[in-house]
C-alpha cells in the first residue's frame, strides 16, 4: 500500500533525481577548482606581504638614508646586491655593491666557509622579492660606511620594514656582528632564536644546524635557546661560578671588575671578583670588541654582564672569551 511518503532507497532510484544530482556535483567541482586557482593566485599576490607583516623593529636612527626607487638593482647572493646609484646603467664593483649588516646568508658560490646552493637560493629569492617593491631605501651608518673589499654596508628598509632582520627571523641567515653591532641587539637575537626554534632556513636540518652551530662557535658567539646545547640560559654570579662545569659553553655571569691587565696587539684581560681565584676571574677581550660595545672606558669596580664561551687556556687556566659585555653600573 502506498502511503504517500518516499523513503530513502526511493529517492536514490530516482533516475531524474540522480542525474540532477551528477550535474549538481559537477557544478560544484568546477566551484571548488576555481576556488584553489583563485586562492593560489591570492597567495602569490599576499606572500611579500606575509613575509614582512611583523618586521618593524630595530631600523637604524641618525643613519644617511638612500632611496633605491626606479634604480636597477641586480641581487649576487641573499645578503649582497648591486645598486646603480650613479644611474648609467651599469654597476661598478665594489663602489655599488652592497653587503648587508648582521646577516651572513649561505654561500652560492665556492669559499672559505663553503658552498650551500640548497640553502642560499632561498635567501636569494627572498632578497630579489622584497627588493622589488617600489619603495626600498638604504639605511648607511656615516661614521662605518664600508667593510671587506668596498662594499657599502647597509640596513635594507622596505615599507618600513627591516629586511636584515627578516632574513635572520625567517632562518636565511645566523645574526652576525663582524662589520659591525646592531643598537638594538635582543631584537636580532631574539630573531635568530625564533628561526631556530622553530627550524626554519638554515637550522631546519640536523646536519645544518650543527654546521652552523659550530661555524658560530668558532666566531665566539651562539643562539640565544633555551634548545641549544651550547647555551647556558640562567645568569651566573661570577663570585661563584665554576666554569670548568661549564666548558664549551655560552655562559654569562654579572660581576664587578677587580682588575684589568693590558696584553699585545690590543688584547685586555679583565679580572671580575670571584671567591675561590685569587686574581678574579679572567675575561678575554680585543680592541675591536671593546670599541663595539663601548667598553674603551671601563674601569675598576665596574659591575658588568659578560657574555661568551668558557674555554681552558694552554689547558691551565679557565676563563670566558668575551663575547658581548653589558655595563650594568
Amino acid at each position: 500500500m502506498h502511503t504517500g511518503k518516499l523513503n530513502l532507497a526511493d529517492f536514490i532510484l530516482n533516475k531524474k533525481t540522480s542525474a540532477l544530482l551528477k550535474k549538481l556535483s559537477r557544478f560544484f567541482a568546477r566551484i571548488t577548482v576555481c576556488s584553489v586557482v583563485l586562492g593560489l593566485c591570492l597567495s602569490l599576490i599576499l606572500i611579500p606581504q606575509q613575509i614582512l607583516a611583523d618586521e618593524e623593529q630595530a631600523l637604524p636612527k641618525n643613519w644617511k638614508k638612500i632611496s633605491l626607487k626606479k634604480m636597477k638593482l641586480r641581487v649576487i647572493d641573499g645578503d649582497t646586491f648591486d645598486a646603480d646609484f650613479n644611474r648609467n646603467g651599469r654597476f661598478s664593483n665594489p663602489q655599488e655593491r652592497v653587503r648587508l649588516l648582521y646577516v651572513d646568508t649561505p654561500e652560492l658560490k665556492k669559499s672559505h666557509k663553503g658552498k650551500d646552493p640548497k640553502l642560499g637560493l632561498p635567501a636569494k629569492g627572498f632578497l630579489r622579492t622584497v627588493l622589488s617593491k617600489t619603495n626600498a631605501v638604504l639605511w648607511v651608518d656615516p661614521k662605518n660606511k664600508t667593510g671587506n673589499y668596498g662594499r657599502l654596508l647597509a640596513v635594507l628598509e622596505v615599507k618600513g620594514h627591516n629586511i636584515n632582520l627578516a632574513l635572520i627571523k625567517r632562518g636565511h641567515s645566523y645574526f652576525k656582528k663582524r662589520y659591525a653591532w646592531p643598537d638594538g641587539f635582543k631584537t636580532y637575537a631574539l630573531a635568530e632564536a625564533y628561526a631556530f626554534e622553530k627550524h626554519l632556513g638554515i637550522w631546519s636540518y640536523r646536519k645544518s644546524r650543527k654546521r652552523y652551530l659550530l661555524r658560530l662557535r668558532e666566531e665566539g658567539k651562539t643562539v640565544y635557546s633555551t634548545r641549544n646545547p651550547y647555551f647556558v640560559a640562567k645568569i651566573q654570579n661570577a663570585e661563584v661560578i665554576d666554569l670548568s662545569k661549564y666548558n664549551g659553553r655560552f655562559v654569562r655571569v654579572q660581576g664587578k671588575i677587580k682588575k684589568i691587565q693590558q696584553l699585545r696587539k690590543g688584547a685586555q684581560l679583565m679580572f671580575l671578583k670571584h671567591k675561590r681565584m685569587k686574581k678574579g676571574l679572567p675575561v678575554i677581550s680585543f680592541e675591536n670588541q671593546r670599541n663595539w660595545l663601548g667598553l674603551q672606558k671601563i674601569r675598576k669596580g665596574d659591575l658588568l654582564q659578560i657574555e661568551g664561551f668558557a674555554t681552558l687556556y694552554k689547558k691551565k687556566q679557565w676563563q670566558i672569551k668575551l663575547h658581548r659585555a653589558v655595563l650594568l653600573n
